[in-house]
């Protein structure tokens, strides 16, 4: 199985409301699945984790790289 994350973004200056960035971010996260339900349901959970982990890395490098240029 392959657990899919996508995830969009737009970062918003409040003073103005304009759009600084936006953009798209995806991960993809492998498991397999077992005859025991517990082990599949903990497989799935190890797979979200580890995509949401790989998204929000790569979401705050992303960030940290346009704030950088703003200040």
């Amino acid at each position: 199985q392959v657990y899919n994350l996508d995830a969009s973004y737009k970062l918003i200056r409040i003073a103005d409301k304009a759009v600084v960035a936006e953009g798209k971010s995806y991960s993809r996260a492998g498991f397999e699945r077992m005859k025991s339900i517990f082990s599949n349901v903990r497989a799935r959970e190890d797979a979200e984790n580890r995509a949401a982990r790989t998204v929000g890395e790569e979401l705050r490098t992303r960030l940290l790289a346009i704030l950088s240029r703003e200040a």
